[in-house]
């Protein structure tokens, strides 16, 4: 009897867990995703433009095109029903394993096509197309959320156990791959990064949803709000608006600069090994920017913003303030504006440092093992949050864990997680233009000073 308590309870509690998954948010933003593929490829066809690839890249050209739009056309209506009216309906496990079989063999035809198409290993039609791969991995995850949804939980287990272990790695590499094969077959590079990332970001979502760490850090609505208004003006609006001013500057007063007299950068080299020289660099800097954060308190109480949330989930990735995103940009990035670095470094850059980013404050159930070592990932990341000081003074690095091996500041107790994690001030605002204000109204109960 008492087994059997117990079995029931850990099945409420599963369902408990399952309910927390918003469904119908996640089919209906896949749902959007697609419908802006087709809206897309209609724009350029009629409207051709430079921020944009052109028409031809839109699809493979493996059907008529009036067949593939009618296709996507019924695909787009199908994704609609089932956003609205599915995840109401109750458990089915026929169903649930039909759309899991199809989806697990989707995914393994769309990484055969990825991996052929960037190496030019067939001439076939179908292997060319790097855009419709990117929509093809957003079908592939709304047939894997439906299957959840009707297994109501039930036969997922062998998938989330290897998603702990594999999915980091896997989807930082489609993020970069499908960037790589973008870029290379025409796309332009600021959208092939940003399509990239949204894809990384997707896939980051979907692990934490259905694979969480911790059920107490799941975000709620106005958690949301405020993380957006982060990510749109802070974490975009910022490092644009920087990128833009900042380049001017240097070409009016140091158009003979030093460095780019001695050419420095090394150009001739491929692309992993200037994103990996770029990556070594740019953390050296970044270490000691953040560092200095920590440990200098006028400057702790302007990031105190990005640690002041009691939960860690994605999108609170974006939660800085202006002045520290600034400095953050000032010293990660102008180095690299002044030694001429070239904009597919940039953009390449961009791809792992923003999807690495995401993952790094998700609430995704991860094990990474020796690749701690190497990134600087969530298992890691988490420990950098916590509200116990000498827990928090530990893992700076942004993208890569090396430099606080180098100086002693890497931290990962063994068979231990974070207690807590925020700054302890729970009267904290929660508002975006509030939090703008908070260092100068709000004490962190977190100073280094003390």
């Amino acid at each position: 009897m008492l087994r059997m308590s117990l079995r029931t309870e850990s099945s409420t509690e599963k369902n408990c867990r399952d309910a927390r998954i918003p469904y119908r948010v996640l089919l209906a933003v896949l749902t959007a995703l697609f419908a802006f593929r087709i809206i897309m490829q209609l724009l350029v066809a009629k409207w051709p433009n430079s921020w944009l690839p052109p028409f031809e890249a839109w699809h493979s050209e493996a059907m008529p095109y009036s067949v593939l739009l009618s296709m996507q056309f019924i695909i787009l209506i199908l994704m609609t029903f089932g956003a609205l009216f599915i995840p109401r309906l109750g458990a089915n496990q026929k169903a649930s394993r039909a759309l899991a079989a199809m989806g697990w063999i989707y995914l393994v035809l769309m990484v055969k096509r990825m991996v052929i198409g960037i190496f030019d290993l067939s001439d076939h039609i179908w292997f060319d197309g790097a855009v419709p791969t990117v929509f093809h991995f957003v079908l592939i995850s709304y047939l894997m959320i439906m299957s959840h949804a009707f297994s109501n939980g039930q036969s997922k287990m062998v998938g989330l156990n290897l998603l702990r272990y594999f999915g980091y790695p896997f989807i930082i590499l489609v993020s970069f791959t499908l960037f790589v094969w973008m870029s290379e077959s025409g796309s332009p590079l600021l959208f092939a990064s940003y399509l990239a990332v949204l894809i990384g970001t997707l896939g980051v979502i979907l692990h934490e949803s259905f694979n969480p760490a911790r059920n107490e850090w799941r975000p709620k609505a106005e958690d949301l709000i405020s993380d957006g208004m982060f990510l749109i003006i802070v974490q975009v609006g910022i490092p644009a608006v920087l990128k833009v001013l900042v380049p001017a500057v240097i070409i009016i007063f140091a158009g003979s600069s030093v460095f780019t007299a001695l050419n420095f950068w090394p150009h001739e080299w491929p692309l992993l090994g200037q994103i990996a020289l770029m990556l070594l660099v740019a953390e050296f800097f970044r270490y000691w920017i953040h560092r200095l954060m920590h440990e200098f308190n006028p400057l702790w109480k302007f990031h105190a913003v990005h640690h002041a949330s009691d939960k860690l989930y994605t999108m609170n990735v974006g939660r800085f303030h202006p002045l520290d995103k600034t400095i953050q940009f000032l010293g990660d990035s102008l180095p690299f504006l002044l030694l001429g670095v070239g904009p597919e470094v940039f953009a390449a850059y961009f791809v792992f440092y923003a999807v690495n980013g995401f993952y790094q404050h998700s609430n995704a159930d991860v094990r990474l093992g020796f690749l701690n070592w190497i990134v600087a990932g969530p298992e890691l990341h988490r420990w950098h949050h916590s509200t116990v000081i000498a827990e928090g003074h530990a893992n700076y690095g942004n993208n890569l864990i090396i430099w606080d091996a180098c100086f002693g500041t890497r931290l990962l107790p063994k068979e231990k997680t974070v207690s807590e994690v925020g700054i302890g001030n729970k009267k904290w605002p929660r508002g975006f233009l509030s939090q703008i204000a908070a260092p100068l109204t709000q004490p962190t109960e977190h100073e280094p000073d003390k």
